[in-house]
């Protein structure tokens, strides 16, 4: 990670990026809690992370938005629209009001779906190619580490002072990456001209991630593993409801999962350096395994916490892998375009399984539904490291074959 920072621009980048991630940290769950005080229900508080995730469904008219702008240009006028978009919170006073909630998560999902590419697409321009892994696990690392004490933050702030104090720290925070994206000044930083017609050029990145093997059946198999994480959105409420727990503690829950998540950051750069990025993603779905079976199986609340560690650190192992097989093999005009395709499919299965999670969480126990994701990603996990060993193999026969030619 150190080469990373040696680069000037990256310092400042990663500012702006650490600032946009303390607003999320801080924000995200509280859309959740504020939806369950309102109304009293999982299901409605699960249903308020849908909205958060339902503009990947239509993230590669996103992701076609963002490419027609350069990067900077784009961060300077996206970061003040989406600090913009948490203002019609402050209107929101009783369970009538919870369609604000849910109107605000989707705007603010709209943001949290273009950010990404154009920052792939920046971080492209600014760090070689040799160091990407390592300025991905140090956004990754941060990130996580912020689960820690980041969402029992915002619970806190909500619960003490109300969602008016989260907003205002979330303002702050986009002021402040704001100003740092200001201070850049990135050569190449042009929009690319079309150089397909309209319709192809809209659909380039997806064209481009299903043509590349090494990024389509990695991604597919992320994709189905989110859609088991869809039903923790819920899940998590049940679970405190189980246990007798007000919906605030879903916040020490996800920060316990941080500890793993951090230890994941740091470690992360090293996995996919020994290993490669494909089997890091094998190895990372092991670990949501053992998590999703330890909170299946545990009898008590701190075994079911502790469960989310190995959760915790699998997240930044294949989000630092997956994006930076994405910025290795995608032309930077296409950058916001491949990343959009990815998060819509990684966010369109989430949508689905967030909105059955929401209804079965009242109809099913918890133990029984975290058991069903267990069977789930294990079987994923077993088809993708099993076409990854197979790949292994078939690229080393070719080198062995081109050397015996020479």
């Amino acid at each position: 990670m150190r080469q990373a920072f040696a680069i000037p621009a990256f310092r400042r980048l990663f500012v702006a990026l650490a600032a946009t991630m303390v607003a999320d940290s801080v924000l995200l769950l509280s859309f959740g809690i504020m939806t369950k005080e309102l109304t009293g229900s999982s299901g409605a508080a699960g249903m308020a992370i849908f909205w958060v995730v339902a503009p990947s469904l239509v993230a590669p008219l996103l992701g076609w938005v963002v490419d027609q702008f350069a990067r900077r240009r784009f961060l300077l006028g996206a970061y003040p629209l989406a600090a913009a978009s948490l203002v019609p919170l402050a209107w929101v006073h009783d369970a009538g009001h919870v369609w604000i909630v849910y109107a605000v998560a989707f705007a603010y999902g709209i943001a949290l779906v273009m950010l990404p590419g154009a920052v792939m697409g920046l971080l492209r321009l600014i760090v070689p190619a040799e160091q990407l892994v390592h300025a991905n696990a140090a956004s990754s690392t941060f990130r996580e580490g912020l689960r820690l004490f980041g969402p029992l933050l915002g619970a806190s702030m909500y619960a003490v002072w109300g969602m008016d104090s989260v907003i205002a720290l979330v303002a702050v925070a986009y002021a402040v990456a704001i100003l740092a994206v200001a201070t850049l000044r990135v050569p190449g930083d042009v929009v690319a001209p079309p150089q397909l017609h309209w319709r192809e050029e809209f659909l380039a990145g997806l064209t481009h991630v299903y043509r590349d093997r090494l990024l389509w059946w990695p991604i597919l198999a992320i994709g189905g593993c989110i859609f088991a994480f869809g039903f923790l959105e819920s899940v998590l409420y049940a679970i405190t409801d189980a246990f007798g727990r007000p919906a605030t503690f879903v916040g020490v829950i996800v920060s316990v999962q941080g500890v793993g998540a951090l230890a994941g950051g740091l470690l992360s750069g090293r996995i996919i350096d020994r290993v490669g990025h494909v089997r890091a993603i094998v190895a990372a779905l092991a670990c949501f395994t053992l998590g999703l079976a330890v909170m299946a199986l545990a009898p008590s609340l701190p075994l079911v916490i502790a469960g989310t560690v190995p959760l915790g650190f699998g997240i930044p192992v294949v989000v630092v892998a997956v994006n930076t097989l994405v910025q290795l093999r995608t032309p930077n005009r296409l950058m916001a375009r491949a990343s959009t395709t990815l998060d819509a499919m990684i966010g369109t299965p989430q949508i689905v399984s967030i909105a059955i999670g929401a209804a079965l969480v009242a109809l099913v126990d918890y133990r029984i539904l975290l058991g069903a994701l267990t069977v789930l990603v294990a079987a994923i996990c077993a088809v993708l490291g099993a076409w990854s060993r197979r790949r292994r193999a078939h690229h080393d026969l070719e080198v062995r074959y081109a050397a015996e030619a020479r």
